[in-house]
Order: C-alpha cells, then sequence, then structure tokens
C-alpha cells in the first residue's frame, strides 16, 4: 500500500513537538540528575531549567500537550484500519511495554524520575486489544462514534486529562493509574479520554480512509522533509528518543562540571 503522505506529517510533527516537550522535562528536572547543579550555579544551564519549569506549568504546554497527542492518537487510530492483523500488533506492542517497565525500573534505581507504569506505548497496546475485540462485535460505525464520543467525554468533567500526579507508586491504585482516576510515571496516558480519541481515529479511517488513499494527493511533500521522516520512524524515534536526550543532557552537563 502507498503510504499516505498527509497521516505521516501529521504523526511526524506530532513525535517532533513530544520529543520538545521531553526535552523540556528532562532540562527541568537536572537538578535530580547532578548532584551539584546548584553548587556549580552556571547560569546558562540555570536559565535552561527555569524556562523549562516554566514551560513545564504554562497554559501552553497543557493545551498543547493534549493537542499534539490527540493529533497523534487519531493517526494510530487511522492506521489501525489499514493493518491486516491487529491482533498481532496489539500483543508485541505489549511486549515492548512490559520491557519498558522493566527498563525504567532499572534506570529509576539510577536517573530519579525515570520510571513508567503506563505510558503510550501501554495505551496504545491496550487500545489496539481492546478495538480488535469491540470491532469484532460491533460493525456499525454510529455505535462505534457514540462509544468513542463517550470514553473521550468521560475525560472533562471527571478531569482525566489533567490527573492528580503520585509522588511515588503504589502498587494498590495500578488500576486507578491504568484508569486515569490517578497518575504516575514520566511518560503517562491514561484509557480515558485517550482510548476514546484512538477509536474515533479508527471511524475516521473506516469512513474516510476506506480506498487507503490521500485525501488530498495534489500536495507533493518530499519524503526527505524532517516531519515525514519522523512520521515513518515514530515508533523507533519514540523508544529511543528519551534515550538520547538522557545522553545528551548528561554528556553536555558533565563537560561543564555537573557531576551524578
Amino acid at each position: 500500500m502507498k503510504r499516505i503522505w498527509e497521516l505521516d506529517f501529521l504523526r511526524g510533527f506530532a513525535i517532533i513537538m513530544m520529543i520538545f516537550d521531553h526535552l523540556m522535562y528532562d532540562l527541568m528536572i537536572m537538578p535530580s540528575f547532578f548532584s551539584n547543579f546548584q553548587a556549580v550555579d552556571n547560569q546558562f544551564f540555570a536559565s535552561l531549567q527555569d524556562l523549562a519549569e516554566s514551560y513545564w506549568v504554562s497554559d501552553l504546554r497543557f493545551y498543547g500537550h493534549f493537542f499534539f497527542v490527540s493529533v497523534f492518537l487519531l493517526v494510530s487510530g487511522i492506521s489501525f484500519t489499514f493493518s491486516k492483523n491487529n491482533l498481532s500488533r496489539g500483543l508485541k506492542l505489549t511486549l515492548v511495554a512490559l520491557l519498558i517497565n522493566v527498563v525504567t525500573i532499572v534506570t529509576e534505581s539510577f536517573v530519579a524520575n525515570t520510571l513508567i507504569i503506563f505510558g503510550i506505548i501501554h495505551l496504545y497496546a491496550f487500545s489496539i486489544l481492546f478495538i480488535y475485540l469491540l470491532r469484532k462485535f460491533i460493525k456499525n460505525e454510529i455505535v462505534i462514534l457514540i462509544i468513542a464520543l463517550v470514553i473521550i467525554g468521560l475525560g472533562f468533567p471527571l478531569k482525566f486529562y489533567d490527573p492528580k500526579y503520585l509522588t511515588s507508586f503504589e502498587f494498590s491504585k495500578l488500576l486507578e493509574i491504568i484508569i486515569g482516576l490517578k497518575a504516575f510515571g514520566a511518560d503517562y496516558f491514561s484509557i480515558i479520554p485517550y482510548t476514546g480519541i484512538i477509536l474515533l481515529g479508527t471511524v475516521i479511517g473506516k469512513v474516510y480512509y476506506h480506498n487507503k488513499v490521500s485525501l488530498i494527493p495534489t500536495v507533493k511533500i518530499k519524503d526527505k522533509n524532517i516531519f515525514m521522516i519522523a512520521g515513518k520512524k515514530s515508533l523507533l524515534i519514540f523508544l529511543t528518543h528519551q534515550l538520547i536526550l538522557l545522553a545528551m543532557v548528561f554528556t553536555i552537563g558533565y563537560i561543564f562540571g555537573y557531576r551524578y
């Protein structure tokens, strides 16, 4: 199947915004990376940390994060309708999600605030399997649309889009974390409302992309465009970008005298 350029572009754009968001997070928590952060007192790094902290609590981050995540998940939902074996995809991503749990449990011993309990890969794995089963029993797109809107709608009055973060992980709170009643982790996305956004994407895919061709074929975007490249390699980028960002922060920090 020929790739649909607008989906790669939107996915890539959302991924790049995610990288920026995670970079701001890493810069914000630099004092937890470097034990001598205050002692070194480098004005440039202190300014970066202040800037990142201001961004993280800003309305720009709050609304921008929800918007770009929604774009990414909608495109992911559309892509669900192109796959010939979503059961296999869901099971493979479940294994990846569990591996992320194991790796971040280890890294948490060395670098604070890196533990991931239910991140976007976990959400995506769950959603693929859930939607796969749902669509086995429900074939009507109107009914699917209503279910998607209900899941999304629950997020607003119950504020699942702005969950209250736990200061430490409690296994007894795991189900609440997965649903969205509580939040925890360096990367966190609850079932409500985000599974609803992916489900909505599948409706868009079924209705508007049933022929699996671009809706705006007259627009030509070069394959070497950074957003197109990021869109095509989104899973690889997601799995590796945080390690690369952390390596950059630690390496540059070490050069300027910071120590773990």
